[in-house]
């Protein structure tokens, strides 16, 4: 009983990341028409650096040339990742830079297969089929040409991607509260030095309440404690689960697109987003369903 209601718990507190990002796609949004994208990114990255620096400051004596090359490669996975899909927020709708970014749930398998030499199962060439119509449908216009923010949207998803194999493989080497630390203070870095070459100011000229909100809300909730939940709430529950939980980020975008930007999409848009959710969920989970019914399981 004891172990179910854990698990339960630490469904819910998954879940509660995925509101988190989500949320930030139209919050993010709404900050860098007020300042400077990649002076956000250098705030939001150095208040996140700081405080994990605090909360696991005993660990950094496993600090070596190791995990700080390997966290260093991660942070920088994780920068251009964040740079694509902020500026991409510049020239689409949230709830659209949601759904593409979401895409990474496809693109793994077959950025794995490239890397490990394995085709990837047929439920995941379902599944990227689906998502591509769905892309279509959401991006392409009456030219048949894709805009600019989708294009970048896009690409940080494959940034993304690989983001998420580097930290399968060092995940497994190293303390994880310390390359996350690394790779969090790395996104600062870069995020100030872009600013700094590119951009008119790093510090707001006018700290709104606004800015503060969303300082918090990205920051603290979106990073600081997204990653500690998602490092620590897994030994709790499977990875079925909490895939699943995950996939729930780009309709949270959506909702929140909708609820603070009040963005609406076309029918061909809305109908787009549906398409790849549903090649989302066919890529991670159509093995347990089709297996089921194999198994005389699903009526």
């Amino acid at each position: 009983m004891k172990k179910v209601k854990y698990e339960h718990i630490a469904d819910l507190l998954l879940l509660s990341v995925t509101v988190f990002w989500g949320s930030t796609f139209i919050i993010v949004k709404k900050s860098i028409e007020i300042m400077p994208t990649f002076a956000f990114l250098s705030i939001r990255f150095w208040i996140a650096s700081i405080l994990l620096a605090i909360l696991f400051f005993k660990k950094f004596k496993k600090l070596d040339k190791n995990i700080l090359r390997d966290g260093t490669l991660l942070g920088i996975m994780l920068f251009l990742s964040y740079a694509f899909q902020t500026v991409a927020l510049e020239y689409s709708k949230a709830s659209v830079v949601g759904f593409l970014t979401g895409l990474n749930v496809v693109i793994v398998p077959f950025m794995s297969a490239f890397i490990i030499k394995k085709m990837p199962s047929i439920y995941s060439q379902i599944g990227v089929t689906l998502a591509l119509i769905g892309v279509a449908l959401m991006s392409l216009n009456e030219s048949f040409s894709i805009s600019l923010g989708d294009s970048l949207a896009i690409i940080c998803a494959i940034f993304i991607s690989i983001h998420i194999i580097m930290t399968d493989k060092f995940s497994r080497k190293y303390d994880t509260y310390l390359l996350t630390t690394i790779q969090i203070t790395v996104v600062s870095i870069l995020s100030t030095l872009t600013s700094l070459s590119y951009e008119p100011y790093l510090l707001p000229k006018e700290l709104d309440s606004y800015l503060i909100f969303s300082f918090l809300i990205t920051s603290i909730f979106a990073t600081v404690y997204a990653f500690i939940i998602q490092t620590t709430m897994q030994q709790y529950t499977t990875p079925t689960k909490t895939a699943l939980i995950f996939t729930m980020e780009p309709v949270t975008a959506g909702v929140f697109g909708y609820i603070i930007g009040k963005e609406t999409l076309s029918l061909r848009g809305y109908l787009g987003s549906v398409v790849i959710f549903l090649g989302l969920l066919v890529a991670e989970f159509g093995y347990l369903i089709f297996s089921k019914k194999q198994n005389g399981e699903v009526k």
